[in-house]
């Protein structure tokens, strides 16, 4: 289920020429890291510069399903960021 929806976040921002190899998010609820790239989950990130989001697997149920904007998240404190913010610049 984790899997189809990052399937579908990745089409969404495929679009926008963002750097998905290099785009992971760690579930809290799940204790897991998935790779956006391949939307499989993965032991550790291997990559010398990266951008991690780390939050609930409902959460990115709810930016997937445009019930609620990412920055609604962030100032909540219910995403965390971490690596280089330049991949999606």
């Amino acid at each position: 289920m984790i899997e189809d929806t990052l399937i579908d976040f990745k089409k969404k921002v495929s679009k926008l020429g963002y750097k998905i190899e290099s785009i992971y998010f760690e579930f809290t609820d799940l204790d897991k890291i998935y790779s956006l790239s391949d939307c499989n989950k993965i032991e550790k990130i291997d990559k010398e510069k990266y951008l991690k989001f780390k939050m609930s697997t409902d959460d990115l149920f709810k930016i997937v399903n445009a019930e609620i904007h990412p920055e609604d998240l962030m100032f909540d404190k219910k995403i965390k960021i971490s690596g280089d913010i330049s991949i999606i610049s």
